[in-house]
């Protein structure tokens, strides 16, 4: 009987240790959802229309976060109280997000290639119609040139792509000043196609690469959650039982 405490003893353990990392998982991805909402302005803007989705994506993860920290602060209580209405509730939750959880997964993997192809068609779209040029005010035009100095690149997939763009035909001139290698050079003024002013790289791969980054963060995050939540719900159902046959002792 002692031995057998001593394992339930244990299972209370694992079970506070699992949800508080839950409980931290669930923080990291609140603080990547309100990065998305609030710390990537420019990254948004510049996916024109998909940018509402994006932002969707960023409350997504700010609720699943906020939902996933109260959980896990759930079933920390539930097993240091040991209550059985906490344990059962907890249980009920976290089977629901975790069918849901898996659900979300598949899609993602079903749908990626559509995914990147819809962020490819609408960035170039809003660098085509919607940049207006390095002095423009727009939170498109905004958005593209703190990209391209930022991340030392020019254009979509390169430089020719301003060819035909709204900027192109306004200005007359073939690249914006933020393609430029050095901002400050007066040899990269536009029109000099020479390869050695301008940034070869095009911006669309450091999109692709900056939401790369940030879905390994969220998969890791994710897998990492699922697997915790499956232990936690074992766990949960064990001291549930337990506690049951103790009362009824």
């Amino acid at each position: 009987m002692a031995r057998l405490q001593k394992i339930y003893a244990c299972l209370r353990y694992l079970m506070l240790f699992v949800n508080g990392i839950i409980c931290t998982g669930g923080f990291v991805l609140l603080g990547l959802g309100l990065w998305i909402k609030f710390g990537a302005a420019s990254f948004v803007q510049v996916m024109g229309s998909f940018s509402a989705q994006l932002i969707n994506i960023g409350y997504i993860c700010i609720g699943v976060g906020a939902v996933l920290a109260l959980i896990g602060f759930l079933g920390c209580c539930g097993a240091w109280k040991e209550n059985r209405c906490l344990l059962l509730l907890f249980f009920a939750i976290v089977t629901l997000i975790f069918v849901a959880e898996v659900v979300g997964a598949i899609l993602v993997l079903v749908y990626r290639a559509v995914v990147e192809a819809l962020v490819r068609d609408t960035s170039k779209k809003s660098l085509m119609q919607g940049y207006m040029g390095p002095a423009a005010s727009d939170t498109v035009s905004q958005a593209w040139n703190t990209i391209m100095i930022g991340f030392k690149c020019c254009g979509f997939d390169n430089y020719t792509d301003f060819s035909g763009s709204v900027f192109s035909v306004n200005t007359g001139l073939s690249y914006p000043k933020s393609c430029c290698a050095v901002l400050t050079e007066p040899a990269c003024n536009g029109l000099d196609m020479n390869k050695t002013l301008i940034h070869q790289k095009g911006c669309f791969r450091v999109l692709i690469s900056l939401v790369q980054e940030k879905s390994v963060i969220i998969g890791s995050t994710a897998a990492g959650i699922c697997v915790l939540e499956l232990v936690a719900m074992i766990v949960s159902v064990v001291l549930f039982v337990k506690l049951g046959i103790q009362n009824n002792g």
